[in-house]
C-alpha cells in the first residue's frame, strides 16, 4: 500500500470514528445537550480535528441522518420489492411495518430526525447536504405514495390526492413512534408498542378506504 493510500485510509477511519462518537454522544445526551467537545473526547481526538472533518455539530447530525436514511430506504425498498404483485393494502402494510421496525431496532435514529426539525438545522449546514437529506427522505415516502396511488386506481383506497393521503398516513406512523419514545407517554398510553404500531397501521388503512374529505 502506498503512503498516499494509507493516509487516505487513516483519514476515512478517523472520520468514521468521529461519527461513531457523535452517534453515541447524541443518543446518550440528546443532540441539543451534546457538544462538539464531548464528541471529541469520546472519539479521543481534539476539537480541532472534529472540525477538520465536519463543519459543525449540525453537520455531524446531518451525516448520521444520511447514514440512517440509507439503511431505512434500503429496508423500505426490500419490503416494497418483496410484496410486488400483492394487493395495494398488503404492500402498504409491509412498508409501514418495515418503517416502524427499523426504528424499533435502531431507536437512536428517530430522535435524530426529530432534532433535525428543531432549531435552525437547515441554516447550519451546506445547502447540498440538506438537499441530500431531503431527497433521501422523499425516496422512502415516495414508495408509499406510489402504493397509495395504485390503490386509488384499483378502487381499494378512496382518496383523491395520493400524495396528501400518503403523507397523512406516514405522519400517523411518526406520531406512534414519537408517543412511544418517551417513558412517561408509554406509561400513560399503557399499550404494548407492537400493538400500538399495528393499530396505527390498521387505522390509517381504514382512513384511506373511507370516502375522501379533501376539498
Amino acid at each position: 500500500m502506498t503512503t498516499r493510500a494509507r493516509r487516505e485510509r487513516e483519514k476515512q477511519e478517523r472520520r468514521r470514528s468521529i461519527l461513531r462518537a457523535a452517534r453515541e454522544t447524541f443518543f446518550q445526551n440528546g443532540f441539543h445537550h451534546a457538544t462538539v467537545d464531548s464528541v471529541a473526547e469520546r472519539a479521543e481526538v481534539s476539537k480541532g480535528t472534529v472540525y477538520l472533518y465536519f463543519e459543525s455539530k449540525e453537520s455531524l447530525l446531518a451525516h448520521l441522518l444520511l447514514e440512517g436514511l440509507k439503511e431505512l430506504v434500503g429496508e423500505l425498498d426490500r419490503a416494497y420489492t418483496q410484496t410486488n404483485g400483492t394487493p395495494a393494502e398488503e404492500q402498504l402494510r409491509a412498508l409501514a411495518r418495515a418503517y416502524l421496525n427499523f426504528f424499533r431496532r435502531d431507536p437512536q435514529y428517530f430522535p435524530f430526525l426529530m432534532a433535525m426539525d428543531r432549531g435552525r438545522f437547515q441554516d447550519a449546514i451546506p445547502v447540498d447536504l440538506y438537499q441530500r437529506i431531503l431527497e433521501a427522505s422523499l425516496e422512502g415516502l415516495n414508495l408509499a405514495v406510489g402504493v397509495v396511488a395504485r390503490g386509488c386506481r384499483e378502487g381499494v383506497f378512496a382518496c383523491r390526492d395520493p400524495q396528501r393521503a400518503a403523507c397523512v398516513f406516514w405522519a400517523a406512523l411518526n406520531g406512534a413512534l414519537q408517543l412511544m419514545e418517551h417513558p412517561l407517554r408509554r406509561e400513560l398510553v399503557g399499550i404494548d408498542e407492537a400493538v400500538l404500531h399495528e393499530a396505527s397501521i390498521s387505522s390509517g388503512i381504514r382512513a384511506l378506504k373511507t370516502a375522501p374529505t379533501e376539498e
